[in-house]
């Protein structure tokens, strides 16, 4: 990497692609070595003999309290009538500078990655990292999927205690969870029947092929509910919470995804579809081909990079969304480019089955990105890096408080 692109980047003068380029070097631990000496240029260059800049040989702990008390200060002065975000304003460019070269250098001294970011144009990127320090009330992250299968019979089967081979016969169809934990149905017939896979609380997602070959990612608290074999000149399946769908090219035989009256058509296309109660709206993003989301009288075309946001009854299309934000759960992965806490929480409590509780109202958009395979006290402690919202673990109860 040009230290000089770097630099640029520093100054908020790349480009587009020079940036996303930066960042994915940036946040690659091979690198890390680099960075420091990178870190090093930056400091060096920019350090003064004012005592409240101190130098990389000091404590840690101090320096993380500085960029703490300025993230916060920045925050407050450039949102004083608006939601605050947590970001560092690059036009301070002295205080962004000892920022972001303190940040990096906590993120090189511990053994994972947590950054904040804002991709606006205004602002850019730090890094901190803090290692977590465990205890009793430590909830540990999903190891299944916790998943139930319910037949057109009624009987219910558990796939994680099930073993690998065909778990049930649907008239011709065969019910097979291969090696990956995966369910496929298998085989044709003419008469109809449907079955649920539901994903409660606490679990890890799931994938589903259907009859037709198409693909499903289940997320926690949710369900699909689907036929066994697709005959006549339409296939149709119904969801609850969010769903990921690669679903395979028939013109012959439209796909539809329903949620309530809302209905999404395609012929074959990538989508995800987030039907979450808390949330407040239906959202369905598309990622390859076109699909037509209905709600009442009401009907939106999407196109690739688009998103269909449905509140009551009427649709609205962002065309400026992050795919990897939506698209974090399936890939493992937290990812929130401004997202308020609340919706951060709703995302804590399905995944880890845990109960949050506000003490006090955070009004702050947070940017992170965290591997999903950590402890939640492990989570929590990066966002507390902010020293803006902290938090309290007692069983499965989580207080989040300022």
């Amino acid at each position: 990497m040009d230290f000089n692109l770097l630099n640029r980047f520093l100054s908020n003068k790349c480009s587009i692609s020079e940036k996303e380029e930066v960042e994915s070097w940036l946040l690659n631990p091979e690198n890390d070595s680099l960075i420091t000496d990178w870190m090093k240029l930056i400091w060096n260059s920019e350090h003064t003999s004012d005592e409240k800049y101190i130098s990389l040989e000091t404590d840690v702990n101090r320096i993380r309290s500085i960029i703490q008390e300025r993230i916060s200060l920045d925050s407050l002065n450039e949102n004083k009538d608006a939601k605050q975000s947590i970001v560092i304003p690059f036009y301070k460019k002295r205080i962004w500078v000892y920022a972001v070269a303190a940040s990096l250098f906590i993120a090189i001294l511990s053994s994972a990655y947590f950054f904040v970011v804002n991709r606006s144009s205004n602002t850019n990127l730090a890094k901190s990292e803090k290692k977590a320090s465990l205890n009793k009330n430590d909830v540990a992250p999903p190891k299944n999927n916790n998943a139930v299968l319910t037949l057109a019979n009624g009987q219910k089967i558990l796939l994680d205690t099930s073993n690998s081979g065909v778990l049930a016969k649907e008239g011709n169809v065969n019910v097979v969870k291969n090696k990956a934990g995966e369910i496929i149905y298998k085989g044709a017939t003419n008469i109809v029947s449907y079955n649920t896979l539901t994903l409660p609380k606490g679990s890890r997602p799931i994938h589903l092929y259907l009859a037709d070959g198409s693909l499903v990612w289940l997320n926690a608290t949710s369900s699909i509910t689907f036929p066994t074999a697709f005959i006549g000149s339409e296939r149709k399946v119904s969801i609850t919470g969010e769903a990921y769908f690669e679903v395979a090219h028939n013109a012959a035989m439209p796909f539809y995804v329903t949620h309530d009256d809302m209905t999404v058509k395609v012929l074959g296309t990538h989508f995800n579809v987030n039907t979450y109660i808390e949330d407040g709206n239906i959202k369905v993003t598309l990622l390859e081909g076109i699909v037509n989301v209905s709600k009442g009288k009401n009907t939106a075309r999407l196109k690739p990079g688009e998103q269909a946001n449905i509140v009551d009854g009427s649709i609205g299309i962002n065309n400026s969304i992050d795919i990897e934000e939506v698209m974090a759960w399936k890939n493992g992965q937290f990812y929130f480019n401004g997202t308020d806490l609340k919706t951060i929480m709703n995302q804590i409590e399905n995944y880890y089955d845990v109960q949050v509780e506000f003490k006090d109202d955070v009004n702050y958009e947070f940017y992170a990105k965290m591997d999903r395979n950590i402890n939640l006290s492990e989570f929590l402690q990066k966002l507390e890096l902010t020293n803006l919202v902290h938090f309290k673990i007692e069983g499965s109860k989580i207080t989040v408080m300022k």
